[in-house]
């Protein structure tokens, strides 16, 4: 089954959408733009969620989960925790990884943890974690429903294959 954009999708599990075409999907490449970049040269903070966003919708669009269509259906993924670790500065023109992997929490939650690298193997910049409810149709938090479950075992599947960090 294809979507309207021609990504393969598999019910009622989520699997890898095109393991050739991303041999990493747990890593998201970023270019700093100049429009990110404060008065002192150096990425402005707030650039960092964005990032951290991006890199976990790509992930789980990866293994066939796409956020438009759980929109659609009526469910949504508030952000309810951030929090960022700075230890060195971000450029205009680096060229950034940032790692992404599922985190261990006790509520039924998505929780996920990142690393932000410069992809010449400059140094890690930052550490992150986020953390967001899963919001129902009626506007209540909701359990674990099947295709949420799916998409964490399908990660963490992925992620068994990974060295630690």
């Amino acid at each position: 089954v294809r979507d309207r954009g021609g990504v393969r999708r598999v019910e009622p599990g989520l699997h890898r959408v095109s393991p050739e075409a991303d041999a990493a999907p747990h890593q998201h490449e970023i270019t700093v733009r100049l429009r990110e970049v404060d008065s002192f040269g150096i990425v402005w903070h707030g650039h960092y969620a964005d990032w951290l966003e991006c890199a976990r919708i790509a992930y789980a669009a990866a293994f066939g989960f796409d956020f438009a269509t759980e929109l659609a259906r009526g469910y949504t993924t508030p952000l309810i925790e951030l929090a960022v670790q700075y230890r060195r500065p971000a450029r205009f023109g680096d060229r950034l990884l940032v790692e992404v992997r599922t985190d261990d929490d006790p509520r039924p939650v998505f929780a996920f943890r990142y690393r932000i690298v410069r992809r010449d193997g400059g140094g890690l910049l930052a550490t992150a974690r986020t953390v967001q409810a899963l919001v129902g149709p009626r506007g209540l938090l909701v359990g674990w429903p099947p295709r949420a479950r799916a998409l964490l075992a399908a990660l963490r599947a992925h992620e068994a294959t990974l060295p630690a960090w």
